[in-house]
């Protein structure tokens, strides 16, 4: 093949990589604006409105993973966490009432609560082929007030990426759901604080 058939496949290659990308879905996102300073989140159980019982457990350290790494950013232990909830019963944390976000927030000596739901999880059948989507809802609240600091809805699909013979498909289902939640966090607010500047953590805190 002459070297010019080469370059023209190239181009055509990488311009259709850069229509697909603006096709992608994009998370729906709100930001109540930048955090202020250093922040130390309590992540809740997830709700779960899909057919997948165990999803949830999965998600939420997947969450942590990814959230743990911005800086200014201490999540409080798992552990602190599930004791608090053990003293407040509650099985929708996606709806949990004002009231309940103050009681936890001070359990907690949390700044703010991460709450959301899985709307979807799974595999829909496509031909010979079945193809992963997943589908994710996240807030988080400042306490005490339950205000809104951000919000983030996200959807995907194992071939949203796909333009050619397969390729940019995702077949993994945990895959999916790892690129879903990154894309989500990509969304969340900054707090201002440098990577290299150490932020205090609270007790039962941790990065």
């Amino acid at each position: 093949m002459k070297p010019r058939q080469h370059m023209r496949r190239a181009l055509v290659a990488l311009l259709g990589l850069g229509i697909l990308a603006g096709c992608l879905p994009k998370p729906r996102a709100f930001q109540a604006g930048p955090l202020e300073a250093s922040r130390r989140i309590a992540i809740l159980p997830l709700s779960n409105y899909s057919a997948d019982r165990d999803v949830p457990d999965k998600v939420r350290p997947m969450i942590a993973s990814v959230l743990g790494q911005r800086p200014g950013i201490w999540l409080i232990d798992p552990g602190a966490v599930e004791a608090a909830l053990a003293e407040e019963p509650w099985l929708l944390f996606d709806r949990i009432p004002p009231d309940l976000v103050d009681s936890l927030g001070t359990k907690l000596d949390a700044d703010a609560l991460l709450v959301g739901a899985i709307l979807g999880s799974g595999f829909r059948q496509e031909g010979p082929d079945q193809v992963p989507h997943f589908s994710l809802s996240l807030r988080l609240l400042q306490t005490p007030g339950s205000r809104v600091l951000w919000s983030v809805v996200h959807s995907r699909d194992g071939d949203d990426g796909e333009w050619l013979f397969d390729f940019g498909r995702v077949h993994n289902l945990e895959q999916l759901i790892e690129l879903t939640i990154e894309e989500c966090l990509q969304t969340f607010p900054a707090t201002g604080v440098a990577d290299t500047v150490s932020a205090v953590p609270a007790p039962g805190a941790q990065r």
